[in-house]
């Protein structure tokens, strides 16, 4: 049962991280046309915290370079699953995780 639940609870982590990241795509698109890429725009962190509603300023330019893998996250720091991920890089008040396991098929579905 043990094994179920921790499935479970990673499966949910990589949803939530996933659904965070596609709200922010829709953001990248939004604001492309209107900033440069190295201007700082907000985003949502894009951790597996179910809750979470914490906004990060990231360049545009930035969330894109991090995001041309998709097994990497922009998240605030001290939202990662060190379980499931782990810290690629720290960028001031935000971190960029990579999955521990593959998740790329369901990142970009």
């Amino acid at each position: 049962m043990d094994g179920w639940k921790d499935e479970h609870r990673k499966e949910r982590v990589v949803k939530n991280e996933v659904a965070y990241r596609e709200h922010n795509q829709r953001r990248a698109e939004f604001e492309r046309g209107a900033v440069q890429a190295d201007d700082a725009v907000p985003f949502v962190c894009e951790c597996g915290m179910p809750d979470c509603a914490a906004g990060i300023v990231v360049s545009v330019g930035a969330w894109e370079e991090v995001h041309a893998d998709p097994d990497r996250f922009v998240i605030r720091d001290g939202h990662q699953f060190p379980e499931y991920e782990r810290v690629v890089e720290a960028l001031g008040e935000y971190l960029v995780v990579e999955k521990v396991e593959s998740v790329g098929e369901r990142a970009t579905t």
